[in-house]
């Protein structure tokens, strides 16, 4: 892992705004990320980190809109790049694995072409070499006999199939950033251990640095170096995995840990987080996850500070000594 001087990604204080919405629905988000290292952002639906991600490839929708705070990518200013700018950062720089492959992936042509016009596009291959870069690409992600799957159809694929031809796609410019959104959530349990092993592989082969979002901790734990911990557009808690995951210094973090089945917890049922997230846009005086904390006082209300805890760890939680007197992580 790269030291904290070789940030590959920066993100500052990011703010995001829907349409004419009078309140930001990603709120403040701060986040980074090194060459070889894999840093993830975990949260329910709705924390924002999918928006986040997109944000970072300059791929919001049309009706968000960045209300404030800085992305920088590889020394590129992503907030203030033009098209142009962005469509070199896109692909050469940044690549992108989406959740769904079969709705990424064009279902009338070839896999192989696919990939090929990606390093044409990105890495200004001509067609022959393209192919070649593609055949390649294939067995780089795990494809047998790679120069007979180039020609095969999407429908030919298992899931976890196209899912590996779609981070072809995204090696396809040599990028030196990967943005993963829940790659592994529509594969099965045996299948998703095997993209985790093959993205681990590309991080110690090829020195790219990966942002992985996922909704399963059991998941970061596998994969991820970090973890942010988004809830109501803001990062709530980052810092090293098997710290933040063996000792959560916020009540979010703690409450989705108790969630989380494991062999050697002898309990009756997991435990439910109480109440509901705020809504999409909602006014949120001091911390947002006070209204479901068990361990709230008054002035979680009404104030709210990021707070540095330890060697690369922070948490927005004024309660943070409570916590840290306490057990109840992934691995207790």
């Amino acid at each position: 892992m790269t030291g904290p001087d070789e940030h590959l990604l920066s993100v500052r204080g990011l703010r995001l705004r829907v349409g004419a919405e009078p309140h930001d629905v990603v709120r403040g988000a701060s986040l980074h990320a090194a060459r070889g290292e894999v840093v993830g952002i975990a949260g329910e639906s709705g924390s924002g980190k999918s928006l986040t991600l997109r944000a970072i490839a300059g791929l919001l929708p049309t009706s968000v809109a960045v209300a404030g705070g800085d992305i920088e990518v590889d020394r590129v200013d992503v907030v203030r790049a033009g098209p142009q700018a962005l469509r070199r950062l896109r692909g050469r720089t940044v690549g992108m694995v989406f959740q769904e492959p079969m709705t990424a992936l064009n279902p009338t042509m070839r896999i192989g072409r696919q990939i090929a016009e990606a390093a044409m596009a990105h890495g200004g291959l001509s067609r022959s070499q393209a192919r070649t870069r593609a055949v390649e690409l294939l067995e780089r992600v795990g494809f047998p006999e790679p120069a007979r799957r180039y020609r095969q159809f999407p429908h030919q694929l298992s899931g976890g199939m196209r899912q590996r031809v779609v981070i072809a796609i995204a090696l396809a410019g040599n990028p030196s950033l990967l943005l993963c959104d829940e790659p592994t959530t529509a594969l099965d349990a045996t299948v998703t251990l095997k993209i985790l092993d093959l993205l681990t592989d590309l991080v110690r082969d090829l020195g790219i640095g990966i942002v992985f979002v996922t909704h399963d901790l059991g998941v970061a734990a596998r994969i991820c170096d970090r973890i942010a911990v988004m809830y109501a557009g803001q990062v709530v808690e980052e810092g090293p995995t098997e710290q933040l995951l063996r000792r959560p210094r916020h009540p979010y973090t703690l409450a989705l840990l108790r969630a989380v089945p494991t062999r050697d917890r002898d309990i009756d049922a997991l435990r439910a987080i109480p109440g509901n997230p705020p809504q999409r846009g909602e006014e949120l005086p001091g911390c947002a996850f006070a209204p479901r904390c068990e361990y709230a006082e008054p002035e979680c209300r009404s104030e709210i500070e990021f707070v540095p805890i330890g060697a690369g760890r922070s948490t927005a939680c004024r309660r943070h000594p409570l916590l840290a007197a306490m057990a109840g992580g992934l691995h207790d």
